[in-house]
């Protein structure tokens, strides 16, 4: 009965600490929609910053040779530095971002995705994780996370569960991320990186960027020459081409 106590005692002050300080959560994230011309390749890695009141992402390329199926020529990308790539604020339910355009950042406020939980459960980092699925702009998608860290966050506009997600992937098999590392800082801030620039919602984001992407796949500077540009990414941008 001591034992027990002494167990449950440990179990509880790791939850406390892992509230009381900043949880870093590192991700490796691939995105392969070869489909036709119009989708994506890109192989990067995430941190998240979090605690359960906002959170910062950082993400940078990583060095990738990969042969694709259906494309002839090797993916080839070089790696790069950590930038910040998405800052949230639970508080408040919105999320800023980047956008394509460089006069624009993105304050999007309805990017919440409604979860039905299954029974499914695997083993992520040593944690139980319970699946959940939903749909996101486009996608379908299962989540899997752990309600022993709660903190109701995950990677990119991924939360909205009760714990934190350890595991994202698309049905069709394009999305992908996964955690492989959790740690706990003192030193990590968090902080809206997305302050110096106007900002447009999710709606005028694909106004402008429709626009944008049929100008340019119709547009043929030289002959025999054509300007390919996606119409999505973890998101869907364009539905109809």
């Amino acid at each position: 009965m001591i034992k027990n106590i002494f167990i449950f005692l440990v179990i509880f002050l790791n939850q406390l600490t892992l509230i009381g300080q900043n949880l870093v959560v590192n991700y490796k994230f691939s995105l392969i929609d070869t489909k036709d011309e119009y989708g994506v390749v890109g192989f990067s890695e995430i941190k998240l910053i979090t605690n359960n009141f906002e959170s910062i992402s950082f993400s940078k390329n990583i060095d990738t040779t990969v042969v694709i199926h259906d494309i002839n020529q090797p993916h080839i990308q070089e790696s790069s530095d950590f930038k910040p790539s998405m800052y949230k604020s639970f508080i408040n339910g919105v999320s800023y971002s980047e956008t394509f355009f460089s006069k624009y950042d993105l304050k999007d406020q309805f990017y919440s995705i409604k979860w039905d939980l299954t029974n499914n459960r695997k083993i992520i980092l040593g944690y139980v994780c319970q699946e959940a699925k939903g749909n996101y702009r486009g996608r379908s998608y299962r989540a899997y996370f752990t309600d022993k860290i709660p903190i109701q966050n995950g990677p990119h506009n991924f939360d909205n569960l009760p714990g934190l997600i350890l595991e994202v992937t698309s049905d069709d098999g394009v999305v992908s991320f996964k955690a492989n590392k959790i740690s706990n800082s003192d030193s990590e801030e968090i902080f809206n990186p997305f302050t110096n620039k106007k900002y447009i919602n999710w709606d005028e984001f694909l106004i402008a960027y429709g626009k944008y992407f049929h100008k340019m796949i119709n547009y043929k500077p030289e002959e025999d020459m054509t300007i390919v540009v996606p119409n999505r990414g973890i998101e869907i941008f364009v539905d109809k081409i």
